[in-house]
């Protein structure tokens, strides 16, 4: 899971919005098809390096990201955000 969100960092970093695309769609699939164990990577390494992500991207990078993100992700994400805003 690691490989794979590293991945996706420097695709976004690259510009390269298709393959970041591509990856987004692949986690979802991954999740959603996925054991409690590999919905726990994805959410604790995946979802989790948005916000790192995030900080590496200007705001037209991160708003390439976002509009690429799956909906089911893209509630993980907030829901992620919302429980670090509260602890």
């Amino acid at each position: 899971m690691q490989t794979l969100t590293d991945y996706t960092k420097r695709m976004a970093l690259e510009h390269n919005f298709k393959m970041v695309e591509k990856c987004l769609e692949l986690v979802e699939r991954i999740y959603d098809k996925g054991t409690a164990l590999v919905k726990n990577a994805v959410e604790n390494i995946f979802i989790f390096s948005f916000s790192s992500m995030r900080m590496l991207c200007n705001i037209v990078e991160w708003r390439m990201v976002q509009s690429y993100m799956p909906a089911g992700l893209y509630t993980l994400y907030i829901q992620q955000v919302l429980r670090s805003k509260d602890g």
